[in-house]
């Protein structure tokens, strides 16, 4: 469900019901801190947290929230390639990505995969509720990716991939891009895992290179 929004807050407007809102994060203390925050305003409704991909999909049949917020590294599940997944279910939220580490690839693979915003852990709490606003009006707001981050992006590819990252950057569907690659759409999604799994691979190797 979108939200009727007042023009001069952001926020839902009067009379709407509070935005549900869901986390998914194998961490306690994030889970704990981020209901503590959803619970500050008044707007939102923190419907409940989960820790694996098993646990989120009974939360989301049972609670039914407008907006998913989740990390992109689990044990044994993808962040963005689980948002792939859901983007292909009937009943989806919209997804905010809440990342510790960043990096123009991984503004990439957040883009390939459709999420709906991006906030940094280290954001402040407000960017995080202005996102989670944003998102469950449908504001539709992937990061901007630069020339230099496509190409650094395609060059980690092999040439079906690379057709996919450029129209999926230029905003083509699934289906669209199914039709033009002669593949179909589900295979086309298939691919698109690869691509957001090599791609914040090869960031998070870079961050913690620099580290060292």
């Amino acid at each position: 469900m979108l939200h009727a929004v007042d023009r001069l807050t952001g926020r839902p407007a009067a009379g709407q019901p509070p935005i549900r809102v869901a986390v998914l994060d194998d961490h306690a203390a994030i889970r704990a801190g981020l209901k503590a925050i959803l619970g500050s305003a008044p707007d939102m409704l923190p419907v409940g947290s989960a820790r694996s991909e098993a646990e989120l999909y009974r939360l989301l049949q049972d609670t039914d929230p407008a907006v998913l917020i989740l990390d992109v590294h689990h044990p044994g599940l993808h962040g963005l390639a689980l948002s792939l997944r859901l983007k292909r279910r009937a009943a989806r939220p919209r997804i905010v990505l809440h990342s510790g580490r960043g990096g123009e690839l991984l503004t990439v693979a957040a883009a390939v995969a459709g999420v709906d915003a991006v906030v940094a852990k280290s954001d402040t709490e407000r960017a995080l509720l202005d996102a989670i606003r944003a998102a469950a009006r449908g504001a539709h707001a992937p990061p901007a990716v630069s020339l230099r981050a496509q190409a650094r992006a395609a060059a980690r590819l092999e040439p079906t991939d690379r057709a996919i990252l450029a129209m999926r950057l230029a905003g083509n569907s699934w289906t669209e891009i199914g039709v033009t690659l002669r593949l179909p759409a589900a295979a086309v999604v298939e691919r698109a895992a690869g691509i957001v799994m090599e791609l914040t691979s090869v960031s998070t190797s870079a961050q913690s290179t620099t580290a060292a």
